[in-house]
Parts: structure tokens; sequence; C-alpha cells
């Protein structure tokens, strides 16, 4: 047993005796160190072990050796004198000749040199050295773990940084002579690194037999073929040994000569694919880092290599590789180099080589030819990497490659056979991606592809001519013509082109577009319209002032101009020259022509337009000029609501004054949806000064117009309008100021539509409890949402509380106030005196307010109009109706009252509302009263109900027990399944499913429907950390399984 107060002597002949047991040497040892550790001197420890240390077995001398490792190992602070550390470090080398005290020896002397080196002379380095690579056993010869040993301590010698010339050379030569033959992966990594640490740590040390003994001890080892073995607990990888190797190849230059020859021989001589890949990986890697007079040599056999490699490659990985090791290369080798003598030099022997190879095996063979397209591979890899790479492939290869492209297409017209289009393709797409090695990011002085835009430019013009007029079977020669002709536009940093060179492109792409019968070459002509708008303000100029005008006038025909209308509008400027014109355009509007005639496709131009709107929606300026005008007299809102006014005007003068009963004409089909959208959008990304003009525009009109849907006597002509003014109400929070003084005008005109008795369904029509409630009138819909939308965000003024005590207020029974607004809607709803559809109308008046200023969490007005609704759940005519008004109180709407359209929105409305409701429930109320506490339940958040399942539980399964379908869906509520599986506690689990084994035996056509999702969240519960709820959960799952 440990004890502080142990005496020494015990402990060390426990811990030296080799008949006791492991735990026993365990306790002995952290005796002997606690005690050296506070008061007594290694020397005393010395002397105890000193007839253990001569013992004559060697059992007890090798554990009296390791006692002394294992002090000076655990003890790392322990004070020793000089004179004490060079005896210990003496012993320990000399006790190097006893076999059995290695183990041990190696261990005191590691912890010698890491925490006392400072006392340890560099004399007595160089005789451990000489002793450790003269040991009675070579290293080579000793287990894994004493290799690793002797390694690691070769290691600590090496980070000393002490020993002389003479030192240097005994370490290296010692090292690679223990090195030889290793194989174990665990010590092969630590001699790969030190390898790599002695050659750098002595570059003026190592000869050239040195360097010769270094390549020929570690070049055997590649190419690294290990393979871990599955969970392998020493974490070891090909890649770190793969990585070891190569920097052991480049940590001195003239491992130069010895390991490109070699790998080299070895690629030629191999077929295994993850072994070629590995040596050309190699090749990239030493070449680009071996200084180049050292490879002057080896650089024409290394490009011929790396060529043939990407000219015969077996599959795609071996291309692959050898295209990144020429890329690599062909940039080392490239200019600015600090040795400019040497990279001419390099650059001839491997640039100019590999580019001239390549040259000659495309003239031998056809261009769409496998050896032809390889070649070309090589061109763009030399020619993507520097500006002077693609200087000298331009001079090179360019006249070739336009003299191919011009014979291929001159010979389309009379050649009948697919080789010809073949190889023009072939051709192009070398050229496309020679250009496609222009630099995006560096804006050289004189560009590499400035002397050769003119020829390059003609030649792609031409061939897409012929290709349009004599290839039928392929669009891609037409497609590559584009993207060649694109590139000299987009990726140099400086125009190329001339403005005259320009506008013809963008009337080719232009031209394209309107008249390519291939949708993929117009989509190409698109993509590079759209690009070069996007690239500067300059460019985008020149396609405005090329492009729109031909594109305007022919915008019915193909049917996808809208389309690339609307990618070109994404560049501001030809947002603003294009939305007004096109909206004339599909209005018939024409200076030459008085009368307005919409055009035959205004459906398809409206809808358009609308979708330019919301695409440019974040673009605040863009938004602005629909509203405020900069240079024309009529804004597109403008002009849009007016032309539908005036339509309306038109329509009434056709067809009378009918008032209901008459079906839609082409106005709403077509206009008033997509400038519904565009209203909205506007009031919703605007600037506050266009939400402002908008509002006040759209207001004055709606409530001085004769065609105005507020109107009591609108016809349904006029009612078409409406959602025009509901979609500039919807999204007029931010705004609202600006209208305050219309509000008492504005707000009883919508409150009277909403209730208005025409737009009623007939009393026959009304809900019951066993049919589904009519549809409303879409007039009624836009009233009710824009008293919503206004009514949350007027400001809590007295104007505000006037509307609210007419919505609150249930004991008033008529309107007694003597003014203009319409009675109170509470009194409508509870007076029976009322028709049940004018009270009904009421109902869905009072429920939009009250989901306005729920939202809004208005602090004294929500508990009032809860406690309302409350008590209308006792009267038999309204109850089914509250009840489901409750779904539209708390269900999120997309159109109005959401964050996008400025409402006031509390984040915990949906808690408000449950810690509201859900006490007033009480075991004696009634069905009714239930039922809304479930639907409240159903549309609040998980979490909150997680401390009230206990409680909700029992109500669904009551409603279910009524066989009251409508609420069956509150079954597979997730509340109930979360509860199930994440609650805390374990009895609160298992009644949890004990709800649903008692859930799984009511009536078979009510839980039918949840069966799958219930089956599915029970699989969380069968992971519980807790065997009784797994076990519950097997069994509930499997009464639900087999329902």
């Amino acid at each position: 047993m440990f004890s502080l107060d142990a005496p020494l002597q015990p402990a060390v002949e426990g811990f030296v005796d080799p008949e006791n047991g492991e735990s026993q040497h365990t306790t002995h040892l952290n005796n002997v160190v606690m005690q050296i550790h506070r008061n007594t001197s290694i020397q005393d420890l010395i002397t105890l072990l000193g007839p253990q240390l001569t013992h004559v077995q060697d059992k007890r001398r090798s554990r009296a050796t390791l006692l002394l490792a294992e002090v000076l190992t655990r003890l790392p602070e322990l004070k020793l004198a000089a004179d004490t550390t060079h005896l210990l470090l003496v012993f320990f080398v000399e006790r190097l000749a006893d076999t059995p005290s290695l183990g041990p020896c190696l261990k005191a002397l590691s912890a010698l040199l890491s925490f006392h080196a400072a006392a340890v002379p560099a004399a007595d380095i160089l005789l451990l050295l000489e002793s450790l690579f003269s040991l009675p056993s070579p290293i080579p010869t000793l287990g894994q773990a004493m290799r690793k040993q002797c390694f690691q301590l070769m290691n600590i010698v090496l980070e000393l940084n002490v020993v002389d010339t003479h030192g240097a050379r005994v370490l290296m030569e010692g090292f690679l002579a223990a090195m030889d033959g290793e194989k174990d992966p665990r010590n092969l990594l630590l001699c790969l690194q030190l390898a790599s640490a002695l050659l750098t740590a002595f570059p003026s040390n190592v000869d050239a037999d040195l360097i010769r003994l270094f390549f020929h001890v570690t070049s055997c080892y590649f190419p690294i073929t290990f393979k871990p073995p599955p969970n392998d607990p020493y974490g070891i990888t090909s890649a770190q040994l793969v990585a070891a190797l190569r920097s052991v190849f480049i940590a001195h230059d003239s491992m130069a000569k010895h390991v490109v020859p070699m790998v080299l021989d070895k690629l030629s001589r191999t077929t295994v694919t993850d072994m070629t890949v590995d040596m050309l990986d190699t090749l990239a890697f030493c070449c680009t880092r071996y200084p180049l007079n050292r490879l002057l040599t080896q650089f024409t056999p290394v490009a011929t290599t790396v060529y043939r490699s990407i000219l015969h490659g077996d599959n795609q990985a071996v291309i692959a590789a050898a295209t990144a090791t020429l890329r690599a290369i062909a940039k080392a080798v490239s200019p600015p180099s600090s040795l400019p003598g040497m990279q001419a030099l390099a650059w001839s022997k491997f640039v100019v080589h590999v580019v001239q190879t390549a040259l000659r095996d495309m003239q031998d063979q056809a261009m769409d030819s496998m050896v032809s397209l390889r070649a070309a591979t090589v061109l763009t890899g030399v020619a993507a990497q520097s500006a002077a790479g693609l200087t000298y492939v331009l001079e090179s290869s360019l006249p070739f490659l336009l003299s191919r492209v011009s014979a291929a297409a001159a010979a389309l017209p009379t050649s009948s056979c697919c080789s010809t289009s073949s190889q023009l393709e072939a051709a192009l797409a070398c050229l496309v991606g020679l250009l496609d090695c222009i630099d995006v990011d560096v804006d050289h002085v004189t560009p590499p592809v400035l002397p050769h835009v003119q020829p390059i430019q003609a030649a792609l013009v031409q061939s897409f001519h012929f290709a349009s007029a004599h290839v039928a079977n392929s669009s891609r020669p037409q497609r590559l013509c584009l993207q060649g002709l694109a590139k000299l536009v987009l990726r140099p940093p400086s125009p190329l082109l001339q403005d005259d060179s320009v506008h013809s492109l963008v009337d080719l792409w232009t031209t394209v577009v309107l008249t390519h019968a291939a949708a993929d070459v117009r989509a190409e002509a698109t993509a590079a319209l759209k690009a070069t708008a996007n690239k500067s303000a300059v460019l985008a100029h020149h396609v405005r002032e090329r492009s729109l005008p031909p594109l305007m006038h022919v915008v019915a025909s193909p049917e996808d101009v809208l389309a690339v209308l609307a990618e070109l509008s994404t560049e501001p400027s030809i947002f603003m020259a294009l939305v007004l014109p096109l909206c004339q355009l599909g209005l018939g509007i024409n200076p030459n022509q008085p009368l307005l005639q919409l055009h035959p496709q205004t459906k398809d131009i409206a809808s358009a337009v609308a979708n330019i709107v919301r695409l440019n929606q974040l673009n605040v300026a863009c938004i602005d000029a629909c509203v405020l005008p900069t240079t024309a007299t009529t804004s597109v809102v403008q002009l849009l609501v007016d032309t539908v006014v005036h339509h309306v005007r038109q329509q009434l003068e056709l067809n009378g004054h009918a008032l209901l009963n008459h079906d839609d004409d082409a106005v709403t089909v077509t206009l008033v949806p997509p400038t519904a959208v565009i209203l909205g959008v506007v009031m919703q990304h605007g600037s506050i000064q266009a939400q402002e003009t908008l509002l006040q525009y759209v207001l004055s009109l709606f409530l001085t117009m004769d065609v105005s849907p507020l109107q009591p006597q609108a016809t349904a002509v006029s009612l078409q309008l409406m959602p025009l003014l509901g979609a500039v109400l919807y999204s007029a929070g931010a705004a609202l100021a600006t209208i305050a003084p219309a509000l008492p005008t504005l707000l009883p005109l919508l409150f009277e539509l909403a209730q208005r008795p025409l737009l009623l369904p007939p009393p026959t029509a009304v809900a019951t409890p066993l049919t589904a409630s009519p549809s409303p009138h879409p007039a009624t819909t836009c009233a009710l949402k824009s008293i919503a939308a206004l009514l949350n965000a007027m400001p809590d003024d007295a104007l505000l509380h006037q509307y609210l005590s007419h919505v609150v207020t249930s004991t008033t029974s008529s309107s007694s106030d003597g003014g203009n607004l319409p009675p109170p809607v509470a009194s409508v709803v509870v007076d029976a005196g009322y028709p049940l559809p004018r009270r009904l109308a009421a109902l869905q008046v009072y429920l939009h307010a009250t989901k306005a200023i729920v939202l809004r969490a208005h602090a004294t007005t929500v508990p009032v109009v809860f406690t309302f609704l409350w008590s209308l759940l006792s009267s038999e005519e309204l109850k089914l109706h509250v009840a489901h008004g409750f779904e539209l109180v708390l269900d999120d709407w997309t159109d109005v009252l959401t964050a996008a359209s400025h409402a006031l929105i509390s984040p915990v409305h949906r808690q408000r509302t449950f810690s509201l409701l859900f006490p007033l429930l009480t075991t004696k109320e009634n069905m009714e009263k239930r039922v809304v506490t479930l639907l409240v339940v159903a549309h609040t958040p998980h979490a909150i109900l997680l401390p009230h399942v206990l409680d909700i539980v029992p109500l669904v399964v009551d409603a279910l027990n009524l066989k009251e379908p409508p609420y069956a869906a509150l079954l597979g509520h997730p509340a109930l399944v979360t509860f199930e599986v994440r609650f805390h506690a374990v009895k609160d689990r298992l009644r949890a499913l004990g709800c649903l084994a008692s859930l799984a035996k009511i009536k078979y056509e009510l839980i039918h429907p949840h069966k799958e999702r219930v089956i599915k969240g029970l699989l969380a519960a069968l992971d519980d950390r807790k065997r009784t709820v797994r076990q519950a959960a097997v069994k509930v799952r499997n009464q639900w399984s087999i329902l």
C-alpha cells in the first residue's frame, strides 16, 4: 500500500524483486519516487541499489536499472549536479553493453538528455553515440520497442544541436546502419522523419557518399504501398509515410540526381494505377522544390515521361495526376525566377520540349483523334500556369489551330460525313480551352492574347455561321464558338476588344437569342449577354443600347424572350430601361395610336413585369423607380393602376350596373394579379418615400373615384379592383402615418364592405356542424385582411381604442352613437335579431381584428377579446364557428400580418394565447370549450405544452371517445411523442407510453391515419436509457403495428 512515510530500503527491494506482482511493483515504485521527491537524494538511492546493480541475476540488474530510469523519467525537475549527471550518463552508457539492461538504459539516457541536457558535455554525447552504434547486438536485430527507443534517443541528440562535425558524421552513419531494413510502420515513420531532419540539420557535412547512402537506405521504400489494418490503434496512415519519404527526398539538393532518375525508371516499369499516381505526385513534389540547376539534365526525360503518361494513360486517374504534374513543373520553370539563366534553360528543356512534341502529334493526327485531344490537354495545361506559358503556347500553336478551324468550317458545305463536324468541334474545344487560360485576376501590361484577338474573333464568328448553316446533328460547335467569344470579353481584367467589336458580338448574341432554333444555343447566348451586362457599367451600356431594342421589338416571338429579359433585368440600369417600355408594350400604349388596345400577349408580358420586379426586390433603387420615376412622367405603378381602372369603367359602360354574378373579364385575369404583386413588392421592399407615395396615391384614388369598390353601391365589376387596394394596405405598417387623417374615413368603409349584405351567402348556405363553410367573396376577404393589417399597425392612440371599443363591446345592442360608423361588430354577433349570415360576417370581422391585436400583444385588449370569444362558445348557433375561428387567429398568413409586410408581431403571442385560454378550462366546461382548448393546443409550440401534457391528454381521449372526427388529428400532435421520448423523468415517459397504449384501443377509423406516424415516433423510445421504458415502448409499438 502506498504511504508517504514508507522507508526507502523495503521499497527498493520490493521493486527490484522479480517475484512480486505488477501491482506491488507499482506501489513500491510510487514510494521510491515520493521519497526521492521529498527528502532523499538520488545518491542515497544509488547506494541502496549498489548490490542490485551488480547482481548476478539478469532480472534483478535490469529492474535495478529500470528503477533509476523511472525516477529520472518521473521527476523531470530533479536537481542533479554536473558531476552526478556525468557519472550517471557514463554508467548508463557502459551499462548498454549489458543486454538485459538495454531497455532501461535507453530510457534513462533519454530522460537525462531531455531534462538535464545543460549539464551534459559534448564529449559525453559523442561517447553515447559511439556506444549506441557499437552494441553487442546491433540495433536492427533488436525488438521493435527497443529499436524505437534507439531512434527516439538519436532524435533527442539531434534536437540538442551540440554535436560537432565528427559527431554529426557518427550520428548519420550510425542512424543509416540502424535504419537499414526497418519494416515496422511505427518505427519507419520515425526513421523517415529523422532522416529528413538529419539532412536538413547538417547540409554542409553531407558528402556524395553520405547522400548515396541516404538514398540507398530510403529509396527502397518507394513507392509506399502500406495499408493500415482495420481499427489500427497506432493511427499510422499511408499518407503520413508518403509525406515523410518525400521530405527525405527533398531534404538535400544533392538527392535530386538520385531521386528523379529512380522515379522515372519506376514509372516506365509499373502498370499499377495507385503506384503510378503516387510516382507522378512524387515527381511533381520533388521537381517543384529542387533548385533548377540540379534538374537541368533531368528536365527533358521528365517532360517526355509526363507527356507519355498523359498521352497513353490507362485511366482518368493517371491522366489527371500526369496533368497536375505537368502544370506544377511548368509553373516552377516559368518566369520570373531568382536564377534567370537557369530558368531559361529549364524552360527550353521542359516547356518548349513538351509543347513542340504535342504540336507534332496534333499535326500528324486528326483533330478528333485521342492523341490530338490529349495533346490539347498538354497545351492548355502549360498555358494555364503563367502568362509566359500562355504567350508561348499561343505563338506556337494558334496558327495551326486557326488553320484547322478554318479548314474544317470551310469543308462543312461540301462534306456530308460526321468527321468534318467532329474535327471542327475538337479544334474549337482546344481553342476555347486556351482562351479559358486567360488570367482573370492579373491585369498584364501586355496581355498574352492581345496580338491574337482579331484572328481568333474572326475565326470563331465564321465557324459559328458555318456550323449553324451546315451542322444539324449537334449544337456543340455553335456553343463552343459562343463560349470562346464570351471569354474574349469576360476573362481579361481590362478590355481587349474595341467598341465596334463588342457591338458586333452583342448583336450576334441578340440575334441568336431571337432566331436560333436550338434551345441550348439560345441559352448560351443568353448567358453571354447576362455575364457581359454584369461585368462592368460600360459593357452594360453596350448591352442596353444594342440588345434591348431588338428584344423589345420582337418580344412576342420566340416565347422565351421574356425569360431572357428577366435574366438581363438583374442589372440595375437595364431594369430602369426595361420595365416601363415593357408595360407600355403590354398595355398597347402607342404615341401614334390614341386608343388603348391590349397586346395579344398582355398576360405573359404583365406576368413577366411582375416577375422582373420580384427578382429585383432587394434593390431598393429599382423598386423605387416603379413609383418614383427619374425620367418618365408616368410611373409603372400609376400606368398599370390607371389602365386597370380605365378598363373597369369601360366594362361598366358595356355591361350596365349588374351588382353580382358577373363573370371576371380579361382585365381581372390579365392585369389585376400582376399589378397587385408589384404593389405588394413596392410596399414591402421600397423605401419609405416610395411606400408613402404609393399609399397616398392608391388610397386617394379608391376614396374618390366613381368605380371604387368601397362605395356601398359598388358593382361586381368594381369589386374586381379590391385586390389592388388590399395589396397596398396589407403592407402599410411602415408608412401608415402618412394616411392617418384618412383612417376615420377608410376603416368604416372596410367594415361595411366586410359585412355587405349582397356579398353574404344566403341563409341556406350557412355552415352547419355537418357541412363546410362557404367560401367568402374575394372582396370580402381583402376587406377583412385589410382591417387586420390596419388595426395591427395603428398607433396605440384614441382612434385605435375607438375601434377596439367597438370591437370588444359586447353589451351594446345597436349603433346608438349616432355617427357614421357601422354598428359595433360585437353587438351584431351577440344580437339574435340579426340574420345568421350577418352575425357570422360580423364574427369574421371580430376574429380578424382579434388576430391583429393578438399578434401585436396589446396589453389591455387581448384578455378582453379572448374572454368575449370564450363566452360565445355557449351559443348553440355560433359555437362551432367560434371554435373554428381560433384556427384563423393562430394560423400564419403569407400575404399579410408577416414580418415582410411590416406587421407588429410579438415573438411570444402563441405562448400568451395558451396561457390566457388554457386556465379557463375546468372539468365542468362543455365540450365546445374543450374543443377550443384542443385547437389552441394544436397551434401552440411544443415546448410550451410539455408541462401540461398530463392535463391535455385526457381532453384528447375524451374528444376521441365522443367520436368527434375533426379533433382526431390531435392524436398525432408532436408534443405527445416529444414528451414520451425526451422528458427527463422515467415515470413521465412511462405514462406517455401508457397514453399511447390507451389510444390504440379506441375506434380504428379515428386512429388509422396516425398509425405510421406513431410507429415511427416510437423508434426513439426503443433506444431509451432505461430498460423499463424500452420494454414499454416495444409493447406499445406492437399494439399499434397490429391495428
